[in-house]
Parts: C-alpha cells; structure tokens; sequence
C-alpha cells in the first residue's frame, strides 16, 4: 500500500488490483502506510526501506508509550520504569500459551518482535503504541479537565482506528475496563467528558473510517475462516466474562483498592478472557483472538508494575533490590533479545525468491491484464507490480463474497485433477484471468495451496517454470475486463459455492461467441473506463470488476443503467444500435465529504474550547 500511495497517490479512489476490485479507503486503515510513503519520498528511499525504519521506531517506542501510561496511571516513576523495562524485554504470555511459546521458540523470546517481524503485524504494533498514549492522555484529560488535554486525547484516541482495527478493538475493550474501573463519583464527573472526547475523537477519524467501511469490516470479520465461534459456547463465554468483570469489579472495590489497579487488572480479565478462551477452550469471543496476545501483556505488566509501585510505597527500601534485580533482568535478557532479534532479522536476496521472479514475470508479460498467484506470491506481488490479481489481502475488506468462492476453488479444486481443472478454468474466464501461478510439492512457494498441484498439466499453456513451480496461460478471446454478452447471458443468481456453475457455464460459453462484438477498452486512471465499439439492443457490458453504488455509466452521452449481475461483477445496459461510446465512472460519492465536514466540525469546536478556556485564564 505505502509503495501504491507513493507512486498513484491515494484518497478515495477505486483499487483495482486485489479481490477483482474496492474503494481504496476499504483496503486497510492507511495512517501507517501514508507514514511510510511520505518517509520514503522525504528520504529518497523504497517503500520497504521506509516501511522498516518506520515500524522500527513504533515497536521501539512501545515501551515508551508503556511507561507514560504507567507512570499518568500510577504515579511512581521508578515502578513505572521497571515496569517498561519488564514490557520491552519479556513476553508474560509465552507462560500462558504453550503453542504461542512453541511458535515463537521458547519462553524468553520476544513475542512482540516476532509478530512484527514473522507475521508483518506492523500495523497493529504501532497501533498498541498508539492506544497506550491514547489511554494515557485519555486519563490526564480525565484527572485535569483542561480544553488542551482533551484536544490531545482526542487526537491520539483518533490516531488507533486510522491506524489498526485489532489495535481499535483493544481500544475499546480498554476504555470499557477504564469506565468500569471508576467508582460512581468519579463515573459521574468524568462520563460527559469522555463522551465528548469520544465523539471527537470518531469526528476526527471519520474521513479515514468511514461508516460503510466499519460496516464492510464487521460484516466481513463474522464470516472470516477464524471468526467468532457460532453457537451458544460464544454466548456462555461472553456471559461469563461479564459476571467474572462483576464479580472482580465488586471484590476490588471491597478491597478499596486503587482506580490504576482496578482498571490494569480489569483490562487484564478481559483480554485474557478472549486470548485464553482460544488458546485453551477454542472459543472465538472475536475474530483472530490470538492476535490479541500482545495486546494482553500491555494488561499483565500493567497490574505488575501497579502492585510493584504498592510495595514500594508500603516498603520504601524494597526498591534498591528491586533495582538489583532489574539490572540482572536486563544483563540476561539484552543479548538473549538481540541475539533471537538477529535470528528472526536476516537479508534476503530479493530477486532470488520466486515471488519476485513471479510478480516481475508477469509484469512484463502480462501488460496489466488480471491473474492468479498463491498464498506468498499472492501476498508479495503488489509490493513490487501493479498486476491486478483476483487475491490479495484482507478478507476483512472484501466488498463481494464471491470473490473468496472464487479464489477459493481455483486452489482447492474438487474431487479430481480433471474436474478442479474444469472448475479452475470456469471460475478464472469468468474473473477475466490471463494467466495462473501455481506450485508442487517442491514449490519455493511457502504455504502450497493447490490439492491438485499438476491439474493445468497438458490442459493448459505452459508459459514459464522454475523447477516445481509453474505459470500457465488462460485462453480468453477479448483482453481486458469488458465482455459484450446479450442480456440473457450474464449469471443471475449468485452461485452457492464453487461447484455451483450452471448458469457460469452458459455466461462463459457467451464470451466464446465470435458474433458478439469485442470492445475498445481504455482505462484513464483507475476510476473511468472509455469502451468503444458497435452495440446491439440486446448487448450488455458485462465488467469483471465488482459492483459499487459508485458506479455510473454514460452510452453516447446519455445515462444508462448499471447494476449487479450474480457474480457481483458491473452490468451496463446501453441500448445501443450501432456505434456506442460507452463511459464507466466510479466516485465515493458524499460519504467522504460528509466525514471532512464532520471532522473539521470537531477540528473547530477543540480548537474554540482551548481559546475560550485560554482568553478565561487571562482574565483577571
């Protein structure tokens, strides 16, 4: 995405590269990638360069970000610190996990790092960072009541949702805990305060997530593959999450312990309630809740770093050993961290791997026409290429299901070599694919998808191999993603599944007709297609990309109707006879611009509150 921005721009165009097409603003939330490109252009350096100095610096920051909230929490700057110390050099989850610890090579290897670093979690390292400033200045605004302390807090709880979904879900659960952590006197005066710092700060985040893209991501995110466990063990685990928050919640305050304790041990229950329902019961509370790990041992140090600071002020000579202690933590786990840092961190030669000697080969063989790649190529391809593919990454942004049933089948085939060749075929002339990579058993391919890996053997064109792994071509009589069909040749019920191809077949079979005209399709930019050519009454446009409420057309100047055919995909009826000029055009429409004036609404209401307050101040 940093690489796209830096080289198109972005805002709210259409993104034609992954899942058959999507509004870019669904792609991934983009403050992270925006950072990225803006530091490659200012340093003159590729997007992945920019990409690692970047992510480098908020992981580094996070126990920064640990120890303000720490310290705004609970006061003790010496807890506070041994505390961040404890966050930066040691992973409490790995005692917890067993298959967690497995994967991440032993008890004291750095969790937080491997989630950076082996599985890409870049955005949502920076987003914990992020939400631990956004709960720290959230509590300052709280305790100071100031127009200035609100301004910040609102920004930085806006900073989380432009940044990371998982990082705003966390978020969330945390300033649930928060407000539950207060007692009635404190809930009282701080509730309209917090209410309005939330709504500013969504005010402020509003043009970067926006409503139909909270709404795309939480319909997705209950139909992922590790989405919410259905059935009643969900609603038996939440309930009892909620009674074990009473019921703590009830014990603290009998206890009369202190609101930092409550709302650490508090944000603790919780999410490890979510990680641990999974890692030990195989409960989904919420979607990929093992990636909340991380998340969890912001909770855990948290409590350890309030108790710490209890036992400093009841036994004030505690704290030298403890500084003892602290010093030999870190003379052990220093170099244990670097060494496994320099393990997991090696140079790869780029041009050597295959999914940069697939992404290039089709970038120069392809001229930009749609294809297929597996699992790491898939992954890889667009941080090198513009080839559009019918994959990509997130499911969470997938603007049209059949796109997972179509990729879905391509790979995993169905019952024989023959006929997931038949199936594969129909499904990648129907998206428009060109062509196919696909790997063996001794792929360099990391994940192997394919079941039949030698199903397009003989069947297909061969057009380029390296030992097991292998790009074929797909025959298809007209280039690009505009077919003329007759009206009654597009699908018109949504196939079930990937083996449910009656009517695909009969629309695949109207893209062979030799007496259906082809068009002259020109793309300007990735929002407006001009398609050219002679037309019938009966014709239709059928467009491989996905249907969008943005979507308009114009045949010879004149408006005409565009809808969704089955596959999802854009119908244009022109109602043409004879020459026809027909003009594609894709717009945000007043969303966007609904969301600025919200967000400059609060922009000036924070920014009148600091002057008011400032002008009373100076009063004498």
């Amino acid at each position: 995405m940093a690489r796209y921005i830096r080289e198109h721009g972005s805002g709210y165009d259409w993104f034609p590269t992954w899942f058959a097409g999507m509004p870019f603003s669904v792609v991934y939330q983009p403050s992270l990638h925006h950072v990225v490109a803006a530091c490659a252009l200012f340093f003159h350096a590729s997007a992945p360069s920019a990409y690692h100095f970047v992510t480098a610096t908020t992981y580094s920051l996070g126990g920064v970000a640990f120890y303000f909230l720490a310290k705004n929490l609970g006061g003790d700057r010496l807890a506070a610190f041994c505390a961040a110390v404890v966050f930066s050099l040691f992973s409490p989850a790995l005692l917890f996990l067993s298959a967690v610890r497995a994967d991440a090579g032993g008890l004291g290897n750095a969790l937080r790092l491997q989630a950076l670093v082996g599985y890409g979690e870049g955005p949502n390292v920076t987003g914990l960072a992020l939400c631990m400033l956004a709960l720290s200045l959230l509590h300052l605004a709280v305790v100071r009541q100031t127009a200035a302390s609100a301004l910040a807090a609102s920004v930085a709880l806006a900073a989380v949702p432009c940044t990371s979904w998982p990082s705003t879900v966390v978020l969330s659960m945390a300033v649930f805990c928060y407000v539950i952590a207060l007692d009635y006197r404190g809930l009282r005066k701080a509730l309209p305060r917090m209410a309005a710092i939330g709504l500013a700060a969504y005010a402020l985040a509003c043009p970067f997530a926006l409503p139909s893209n909270i709404w795309t991501t939480l319909t997705n995110a209950s139909s992922m593959r590790d989405g919410p466990t259905r059935g009643p063990d969900l609603w038996i685990c939440c309930a009892l999450l909620l009674l074990c928050c009473f019921l703590l919640r009830v014990m603290l305050g009998w206890l009369r312990a202190p609101f930092d304790l409550c709302f650490a041990t508090l944000y603790s229950l919780v999410l490890g309630w979510i990680v641990l329902a999974d890692g030990w019961f195989g409960i989904r509370i919420v979607p990929q809740p093992l990636r909340f790990t991380i998340a969890m041992e912001i909770g855990l140090v948290l409590t350890f770093g309030l108790i710490l600071q209890l036992v400093f002020s009841k036994w004030p000579r505690s704290r030298w050993p403890a500084v003892v202690l602290l010093i030999a933590f870190c003379c052990i786990q220093y170099p244990h961290y670097r060494l496994y840092a320099r393990q997991l961190i090696r140079k790869v030669e780029i041009k050597e791997t295959i999914e940069y000697q697939v992404a290039t080969w089709f970038d120069r063989n392809m001229q930009g026409e749609r294809v297929v790649a597996p699992g790491s190529i898939s992954y890889w391809m667009n941080v090198f290429t513009d080839t559009p593919q019918i994959m990509g990454c997130c499911d969470q942004s997938i603007v049209n299901s059949q796109n997972r049933i179509a990729s879905y089948i391509i790979y995993a085939g169905h019952e024989s070599d023959q006929q997931s060749a038949g199936y594969s075929v129909l499904w990648m002339r129907a998206y428009a694919v060109h062509a196919i990579a696909i790997g063996g058993p001794r792929s360099k391919e990391h994940y192997k998808p394919a079941h039949y890996p030698y199903l397009f053997q003989n069947r297909l064109p061969l057009l380029w191999q390296r030992d097991d792994d292998y790009i074929y071509g797909v025959p298809e009589r007209v280039a690009g993603l505009a077919r003329v069909v007759r009206s009654s040749d597009p699908v018109k019920h949504p196939p079930a599944n990937g083996i449910d191809v009656v009517e695909l077949r009969t629309f695949v079979a109207a893209l062979d007709d030799s007496t259906l005209p082809i068009l002259r399709t020109t793309w300007i930019g990735t929002n407006t297609a001009r398609m050219d050519g002679v037309l019938g009454p009966d014709h239709v446009i059928s467009v491989a990309m996905n249907f969008d409420k943005g979507w308009s057309a114009t045949a010879n100047g004149r408006e005409v109707p565009v809808r969704s055919d089955g596959l999802g995909f854009i119908a244009i009826e022109p109602h043409c006879d004879g020459a026809c000029a027909v003009e594609l055009h894709w717009s945000a429409g007043w969303e966007p611009r609904i969301a600025w004036i919200f967000a400059l609404a609060a922009i000036s209401g924070l920014g009148y509150w600091c002057w008011q307050e400032r002008a009373a101040s100076a009063l004498p």
